[in-house]
C-alpha cells in the first residue's frame, strides 16, 4: 500500500498544500520550522487520527482559522481509494471514505500501517511506562484489530470502575463483582497479547541493536505485568480478581484502579542493567531505534510493508548507522525521510523525489526513479 497525493487544508503552517508522492522514496529538505515536519504529522494523522507529538488538537489548526482537513488517495493491491479527516474546534473530528461521512473514527486504524521515527524516541527509553505501553499497543493493533477491540474494552471498563470508586455511594458487592470480572477478562487477554509481542519484539530488536553497535550490545526485554502470565487464560483472569478483591480497600481509598495491564511497564536491559537508570544518551537512543526497527520488521511479517516517517534523525546517527539506516529502508515500503543536508541522503538522491520545504511552501527538486 501506497499514498499517492496528500492534501491539506489549514493544518498547522499550511494554508493549502498538495503533494503528489513517490510510491518508493520521498524526502523533504529544508531549514528547522519551516513545516518538513508537519508534513509527516498530516499523514500520521491520517493513519491514527492524532499527531505523535505531544501537543494539544487544537494546535493542529493554522492560527486564525476554525477547522482543518487532510485528505489522501491510498493504492493496494485491490485498487485505490480516498480517506479524509476533519477537525473543527468544538466539534470534533470527522472521519470520511470516499466522501462518505463514517460513524467511527477507529475504522481507519489498520488502514495506513506505519511506522514513526523521530528525536522523541529517546522518550521510549526514558520516559514514563505509559509511552511504553502505547509503543506495544501500536504494534499490537496495526497487526490485528482484534486486539484494538480488547483493549478498547478493558479501558471503556477501566473508566466506568474508576468513575464507581470515585463515588461515595455504599458499593454493591454483586455489582462489584460484575465489573471486575468483565475488567478481568479483556484485561487479561491485554496482558497475553502483550506478553507475547514483547517476545517478537525482543529477539528482532537485540538483532538490531547488534547490527547497529557491532556485536557489542545485547538487549533483554521484560514486560512487567501488574498480573503473572503464565501461559492460560483462565488462570490469569483468576489470579487477576484475586488481585483485584486484595486491593479493594487500598483502591477504594485512593478511588483508583490499582490492578491491571493499564499499570504495566516493559524494561529494557541492556548487558545486564536497566538502559533507563545506566545507559547512556547514546545507548538510548540506538536501544530506541533498534526497538523501531523491531516495530518496523514485525508489522511487514504479518502484512504488506507499513508507511515509514523517519523525520529529522539521520543527522543525528554517525557515519555507520546512517548506512544501515539507508540500507534498511530501501527494503521497505513507501518512505518518507525529513532533513536539513542533502550530504545525509546522498546515496540515493537519485531515487528519492525531493522536495524543498521552506516557510510552508514545498517546491519539486527532483522527480525520482521511475523504479518501484
Amino acid at each position: 500500500m501506497h499514498v499517492q497525493w496528500l492534501r491539506c487544508t489549514h493544518f498547522r503552517n499550511y494554508d493549502t498544500l498538495e503533494i503528489l508522492f513517490h510510491p518508493r522514496m520521498n524526502l523533504f529538505l529544508g531549514n528547522n520550522a519551516q513545516g518538513k515536519t508537519n508534513i509527516l504529522e498530516a499523514l500520521y494523522c491520517l493513519s491514527t487520527t492524532r499527531s505523535f507529538r505531544m501537543v494539544s488538537e487544537d494546535e493542529l489548526i493554522q492560527f486564525d482559522q476554525t477547522a482543518m482537513r487532510l485528505e489522501a488517495q491510498l493504492m493496494d493491491d485491490h485498487g485505490s481509494e480516498r480517506v479524509a479527516l476533519e477537525f473543527k474546534k468544538g466539534f470534533g473530528k470527522t472521519l470520511y471514505f470516499e466522501e462518505k461521512k463514517q460513524k467511527r473514527l477507529s475504522l481507519i486504524l489498520g488502514k495506513i500501517p506505519m511506522v514513526i521515527f523521530s528525536p522523541d524516541d529517546l522518550y521510549l527509553v526514558k520516559g514514563g511506562p505509559g509511552l511504553r505501553r502505547k509503543y506495544l499497543d501500536a504494534v499490537l493493533w496495526q497487526r490485528d484489530l482484534s486486539y484494538l477491540a480488547d483493549l478498547q474494552q478493558y479501558e471503556r471498563v477501566l473508566k466506568q470502575r474508576n468513575a464507581l470508586l470515585k463515588k461515595k455511594e455504599t458499593f454493591l458487592e454483586k455489582e462489584w463483582q460484575v465489573w471486575n470480572r468483565t475488567l478481568s477478562q479483556a484485561g487479561s487477554r491485554v496482558i497475553q497479547r502483550r506478553q507475547e509481542v514483547v517476545q517478537h519484539l525482543e529477539r528482532i530488536a537485540e538483532h538490531a541493536l547488534s547490527e547497529l553497535t557491532g556485536n557489542q550490545e545485547q538487549l533483554t526485554l521484560r514486560y512487567l505485568a501488574s498480573i503473572s502470565w503464565n501461559g492460560s487464560i483462565d488462570q490469569t483472569q483468576q489470579l487477576f480478581l484475586e488481585k483485584l478483591t486484595q486491593a479493594q480497600k487500598e483502591e477504594r481509598m485512593r478511588q483508583i484502579t490499582l490492578v491491571g495491564p493499564h499499570r504495566d511497564d516493559v524494561e529494557l536491559i541492556l548487558n545486564g542493567k536497566s538502559i533507563k537508570h545506566f545507559g547512556s544518551q547514546g545507548q538510548q537512543r540506538t536501544v530506541a531505534l533498534a526497538l523501531k526497527l523491531a516495530q518496523l520488521t514485525l508489522l511487514g511479517e504479518q502484512r504488506s510493508h507499513p508507511l515509514v516517517l523517519f523525520d529529522d534523525v539521520m543527522a543525528e546517527l554517525d557515519e555507520q548507522r546512517q548506512a544501515f539506516f539507508l540500507a534498511h529502508l530501501q527494503k521497505q515500503g513507501q518512505t518518507f525521510l525529513t532533513g536539513t543536508s542533502k550530504q545525509d541522503f546522498k546515496k540515493f538522491l537519485g531515487d528519492a523525489r525531493v522536495f524543498k520545504v521552506d516557510a510552508g511552501r514545498v517546491a519539486l527538486e527532483n522527480e525520482g526513479s521511475n523504479k518501484n
